[in-house]
């Protein structure tokens, strides 16, 4: 039996592809999202620290928590393209991607971007916490059995 599920073998590598170039479009161009009073963020930010239950979502905590939560998706589809025995490679990748990122913004984008260690590492929680999400589903599903699989088990009975 092979490392990786049949079930799994194009579509995690399709679709991250295509997210990364997405987390790239949000991070590597010279703009950031409109984060001013007058965008949505502002005005969010604003709703929440008019109630005492929500006045610790700051725009800083925000911000890391969206790092987390951009960095999952591509963990988990990068552990699902790599397969369960090689699952950390997601967490691997996702931090190497990040690490390119940060380099690029505190090279290139100097005037309108700035490289932090804080969004490294979130990023990089992200991508782990999405690898082992990824892996926790491999778990869960059952491997399925290939032809050759089946005739090689039947086989040795």
């Amino acid at each position: 039996m092979t490392d990786r599920d049949q079930r799994t073998v194009g579509a995690p590598l399709a679709l991250l592809v295509l997210y990364t170039l997405f987390i790239a479009a949000i991070t590597l161009t010279p703009q950031q999202m409109g984060t001013g009073p007058n965008t949505l963020i502002g005005h969010a930010l604003d709703l929440f620290a008019a109630h005492r239950e929500t006045a610790w979502l700051t725009y800083e905590r925000v911000e890391k928590l969206g790092n987390v939560a951009m960095f999952i998706p591509f963990g988990f589809l990068a552990a699902l393209h790599f397969g369960r025995r090689r699952w950390w490679l997601g967490f691997v990748v996702g931090a190497s991607f990040s690490t390119a990122i940060e380099i690029f913004q505190g090279t290139v984008l100097t005037q309108t971007r700035f490289a932090t260690l804080s969004d490294l590492v979130t990023n990089t929680i992200g991508a782990g916490i999405g690898a082992l999400l990824g892996l926790c589903c491999m778990a869960v599903w059952p491997v399925r059995r290939t032809g050759s699989d089946s005739r090689r088990e039947f086989a040795t009975v």
